[in-house]
């Protein structure tokens, strides 16, 4: 889309740029600091605290997949859209209760680590399998947020998309590159903070301000058909995809994942988990509402255009800057995260695996190396491929059947056959990769790749030794 929505000014635009260099500044403060080890640049040293475990793993998850998609599948189906963010949110419950305390206390450093941590006396095959499946899933969450960028700066200010994705993107990479998670998480605490005070709190009163009261609000969209009901709208099949993938995705999710490993103690990572969860609940309910909102103040737009549209009708200008900067906050907030979690896992789980000399000064350097080469990689994909989005769903697709039971075999100790685990990789994955291709005949792919990898699942699990 080439047209600004915004009446863009000069204030909000020294916001925007007050809050880009504040990020920068973040990463060179913390790379003074102690980061000596892998383990201080991937988990900052396992010192998180509950409220910063929190707020960190919120502001990944609430990407702009969920903020500006939300607005728009409530604006298309009504109350049942809301699923499309809340169907994240028993995933991140379910991580809370049954796996944070138990993998917190086993000292993993990445998901392919807890996978395959039993299985590397066999050979590397079981570790790599899942590296690549956690780094395809996160390598499209960052080509993701690259778009999302592009599409932010050019809808509110004009800029060129690639000029502006290529301005956010580098800034990403920067002080994720310097700071490491440290520098994440510090960023991801201001970014959440943002995102909550004025989207959470401040947009949904001014639009009520502004857009005459629930009651007006409500009276110009009761009457629209399966508006106001929770699965209808949306429809059966709609709903059972966003189900399956989202739900087993957070269940699993390396982003989830990380922070538990960073917690300080495991007591903190249930903690933790559970707050997050409380701030994505109500976070939920704001974005549902202004999906809401903008059906009944702007009943003639494209739908994908729901938040931004409402935003710059009703937001005025330094309001306005700060919607633009949590909107920014949001999308870099997920692709920190994903850079990290990439580099980290490809660095560890592979590049590591193959030098069992390797010193904590080339882990580092490999680190930072990979994060510059993932986000260019990342950014060239978002700026060339113009259904960047179908990736990102081609990402859970592949990632939910390839690892929902391998992690929940090494979470539970379930001791599966080397070949069984490899198999329920390759077989879920795999699959769910063809069945996309074929342009998910009949059935969602992600059904077809979640069938198939119970098959070797459920023969290792029959012939495992130690039942």
């Amino acid at each position: 889309m080439n047209e600004t929505v915004s009446h863009f000014g000069i204030f909000d635009l020294i916001i925007v740029i007050f809050y880009l260099a504040g990020t920068v500044v973040v990463g060179l403060l913390v790379a003074r600091g102690k980061i000596k080890t892998d383990e201080d640049f991937a988990l900052d040293g396992r010192r998180l605290g509950p409220i910063w475990l929190s707020l960190t793993a919120f502001a990944s998850w609430a990407g702009l997949a969920g903020t500006f998609g939300t607005p728009e599948n409530v604006y298309k189906f009504g109350l049942s859209g809301t699923w499309w963010f809340m169907g994240w949110l028993p995933g991140i419950i379910l991580m809370a209760y049954l796996l944070a305390a138990r993998l917190r206390k086993r000292l993993h450093i990445t998901v392919p680590d807890a996978v395959a941590n039993k299985y590397d006396k066999y050979g590397p095959s079981v570790r790599i399998a899942t590296s690549l499946v956690t780094s395809w899933n996160y390598l499209a969450w960052a080509a993701c947020q690259v778009f999302a960028l592009s599409l932010i700066f050019n809808l509110f200010t004009g800029i060129s998309p690639i000029i502006g994705a290529i301005i956010a993107f580098l800034i990403v990479i920067l002080y994720t590159l310097l700071g490491g998670f440290r520098a994440v998480v510090i960023t991801d605490v201001i970014q959440a903070l943002i995102m909550l005070s004025v989207i959470m709190i401040a947009a949904p009163i001014l639009v009520l301000v502004k857009g005459g009261g629930w009651t007006v609000i409500l009276s110009k969209t009761r009457d629209i058909p399966d508006f106001y009901t929770v699965f209808k709208g949306a429809g059966t099949k709609t709903l059972i995809v966003w189900l399956l993938s989202l739900f087993p995705a957070a269940f699993i999710d390396p982003g989830g994942l990380q922070r538990v490993f960073a917690a300080k103690d495991p007591g903190t990572a249930k903690r933790g988990l559970l707050l997050s969860a409380l701030f994505y609940f109500f976070f939920g309910i704001a974005i549902t509402f202004l999906g809401i909102a903008s059906r009944a103040i702007l009943p003639s737009i494209e739908a994908n255009m729901a938040m931004p549209a409402l935003m710059s009708k009703l937001l005025p200008t330094g309001l306005l800057g700060l919607v633009i900067a949590a909107f920014l906050a949001t999308a870099m907030s997920t692709a920190d995260t994903s850079l990290l979690i990439v580099a980290s896992t490809l660095q560890r789980d592979i590049y590591a695996h193959f030098r069992p000399n390797i010193t904590e000064k080339e882990r580092l350097i490999v680190n930072r190396i990979l994060i510059v080469l993932l986000g260019l990689i990342a950014l060239v994909v978002a700026l060339k491929v113009p259904s960047v989005v179908s990736i990102l769903l081609l990402g859970f697709s592949i990632y939910v059947p390839g690892l929902l039971l391998p992690v929940l075999a090494a979470s539970f100790n379930l001791n599966l056959p080397n070949w069984a685990m490899l198999s329920t990789i390759i077989i879920g994955a795999g699959l769910s990769a063809i069945w996309v291709i074929l342009k998910e005949p009949l059935v969602p792919a992600i059904v077809i790749g979640l069938v198939a990898s119970v098959i070797p699942f459920s023969i290792g699990v029959a012939t495992r030794k130690g039942k």
